[in-house]
């Protein structure tokens, strides 16, 4: 059985999550469309059970996918040190991940080409399998030199 303390941890990192969903109610005239931005860490057990289990449902409905303007920010929860350095809340590793997907957003900028990418990263964190992040370049038939260049340029880390 979890502890309480366990549990009321658990609770408030969702809440937290839940917290860095920001919904922008007022849509743009000129699209008609709902602005949502979710901020997210890319090794976060719960971001990831987040993006794997319910944020692909967004995808497999063309009508509520066509009314939301989504954009995806692998940086949620990361600190900037003072020497302009990143200290990830799950390690090393997280930062690594969370600028690989940064860069996925600036190489594939549609949202439907850079989606595919972090859900197969999340998907691979989710079942605990995160070293494994390259292979979904040979899964989703996608060249890895754009997003090596992008991380060896430092550009995800802006």
């Amino acid at each position: 059985m979890a502890s309480v303390g366990g549990s009321a941890k658990a609770l408030s990192v969702l809440v937290f999550l839940l917290l860095l969903i920001s919904f922008s109610l007022s849509a743009s005239s000129d699209s008609g469309r709902v602005s949502l931005a979710l901020y997210y860490e890319s090794l976060c057990p719960y971001s990831a059970n987040f993006i794997v289990n319910d944020l692909v449902e967004l995808f497999e409905d063309e009508e509520l996918f066509s009314i939301v303007d989504l954009h995806l920010s692998p940086w949620g929860n990361a600190k900037l040190k003072s020497n302009d350095s990143f200290v990830c809340q799950h390690g090393p590793s997280e930062c690594l991940l969370n600028t690989v997907e940064a860069c996925a957003i600036h190489v594939w900028p549609q949202l439907e080409d850079h989606f595919p990418f972090i859900y197969c990263i999340e998907a691979l964190v989710y079942d605990r399998k995160f070293t494994q992040w390259e292979s979904c370049f040979e899964t989703l038939g996608l060249d890895p030199k754009p997003i090596a260049d992008c991380y060896s340029s430092g550009y995800g880390k802006e």
